[in-house]
């Protein structure tokens, strides 16, 4: 009799080690409460270039203000003398490190990171292969 319990016993808690890892819902409820929002000095400007498919690449300046607004400059190399210029409000996504531009910023998101964002895909994954380092921003000195 004991020796069945034991084995049950170590049979459910191995089972319960297999369970599927949901990565969404890991990422919306974060175990310690901590995300970029509530964490991180998130305020400030981020300057890089972004890759561009037919130029150089595109110089790229986003400040975001503790009020939840954003300025975001925006210069394709060898082809704008000048930036373009943007502003609007952002809102933070339900994982706490995401925020999400208004329309006039084309809905574009940026995952938070320590003094860095990093623009995602529209999908809201964030870029991998060689590229992937050129799509991070990082703040401005």
């Amino acid at each position: 009799m004991m020796r069945t319990t034991l084995t049950c016993t170590l049979s459910l808690a191995l089972l319960a080690g297999c369970a599927p890892f949901n990565a969404n819902n890991a990422r919306d409820t974060p175990a310690d409460g901590h995300t970029a929002r509530n964490a991180l000095d998130w305020p400030g400007s981020y300057d890089g270039t972004l890759p561009c498919a037919d130029c150089p690449g595109i110089k790229t300046r986003l400040t975001l203000l503790k009020d939840d607004r954003y300025e975001r400059q925006t210069q394709y190399l060898d082809r704008e003398p000048q930036p373009e210029i943007v502003t609007g409000t952002f809102s933070w996504e339900s994982d706490g490190s995401t925020i999400r531009l208004d329309a006039s910023g084309d809905s574009q998101r940026y995952f938070v990171g320590e003094n860095q964002v990093t623009m995602l895909y529209r999908d809201g994954t964030r870029p991998t292969g060689p590229l992937a380092p050129h799509y991070v921003l990082r703040r401005a000195q």
